[in-house]
């Protein structure tokens, strides 16, 4: 019987099949013809495959206030600067916020003004306020922006099958097709549940849908989720060695744990009232540690970032020396 008379549900490949599309693969990575969205932090690039590499699933979970939506509302904006020569578009599915209040906030990081200043809000600054100069350069950043920034925005949520077929349908749009996709959804605890699955179910049924699409079209996939509240236990605040986050702090983290090429845990110790952090005694003033739970094509390990969530920033230190990869940082 010939080749041609066995069909099977689901594609078969030969070693040989497999190993080729890996050598033209490491080929385009030798020649340059293949490369990831580099980011501008230099310790995540350090960290990742110099970048967020396409096909990759990366997961970014943290308390309310770490900066886990900055950390992605930055990523949307500079992936375009850092990486003129790549054509590529981002979809947001933002569950959480409205779309405006996330273009509010890169206004604020380029304003450097917090957001209660952009909306006239500070009655105990008055001067703080944006005044009509500030307006003006509001409107001219975003019409500059806008030309340069292909983001498109959802901020309806649905079910997994809904967004699957949605990111499906737009990625056959006559004005996007060809291109490398970068989905965002903040948060995965806002994806609808089907009458008959619980969160934990829907929550495999994203992953599983991620990991589906990725091998469809040219895709990277970064989700949002949360701790759940085991972090703040006192008995973990009182003890230096159990104050890193792990992977059963992370809501649904075996559903997104599994398919996660990266696991990134933005945390901030001062929120917890802990004066120095982790066995090492580290400093925890306006610092964010992103905690690298799972690197695929790595080691874990964690970064000292600076907070500046005030102007909707994460800003990056000189490198330090490395205090051991796996169980430290840099």
């Amino acid at each position: 019987m010939d080749k041609s008379s066995y069909n099977s549900l689901l594609k078969i490949k030969t070693f040989e099949e497999a190993a080729k599309e890996e050598m033209r693969y490491i080929k385009g990575r030798m020649d340059g013809s293949i490369k990831s969205l580099r980011t501008g932090w230099k310790k995540f690039n350090q960290v990742s495959m110099n970048g967020i590499e396409w096909g990759n699933i990366i997961t970014i979970a943290g308390l309310s206030g770490s900066g886990k939506t900055t950390m992605l509302n930055e990523l949307e904006t500079m992936l375009f600067e850092y990486n003129p020569e790549e054509e590529f578009v981002v979809l947001s599915f933002n569950f959480e916020m409205l779309a405006r209040r996330l273009i509010g906030r890169k206004l604020s990081k380029h304003l450097e003004k917090p957001v209660k200043d952009l909306y006239s809000a500070n009655i105990e600054n008055l001067k703080g306020n944006i005044n009509k100069e500030e307006f003006k350069s509001a409107q001219e950043y975003f019409r500059t922006i806008s030309k340069t920034t292909p983001v498109y925005y959802v901020d309806m949520p649905g079910t997994a099958n809904e967004i699957e077929k949605t990111i499906f349908e737009f990625s056959q749009r006559p004005d996007i097709k060809g291109k490398g996709i970068l989905i965002t959804l903040d948060h995965s605890i806002l994806v609808k549940k089907t009458p008959k699955k619980n969160q934990q179910e829907s929550l495999y049924d994203l992953a599983f849908t991620f990991n589906k699409l990725k091998k469809q079209i040219k895709s990277a996939f970064i989700i949002v989720s949360q701790l759940n509240r085991s972090i703040e236990d006192k008995e973990r605040k009182l003890n230096p060695e159990l104050h890193f986050p792990c992977k059963a702090d992370i809501f649904g983290a075996d559903a997104l744990y599994q398919y996660s090429d990266m696991v990134i845990v933005p945390h901030r110790p001062e929120m917890l009232g802990i004066s120095q952090y982790g066995p090492y005694g580290l400093p925890v003033k306006d610092v964010i540690y992103m905690h690298y739970l799972k690197v695929r094509d790595g080691e874990p390990c964690f970064t000292k970032m600076i907070n500046d969530l005030k102007h909707n920033r994460i800003l990056e230190e000189p490198p330090t020396n490395k205090i051991g990869w796996g169980t430290g940082g840099f």
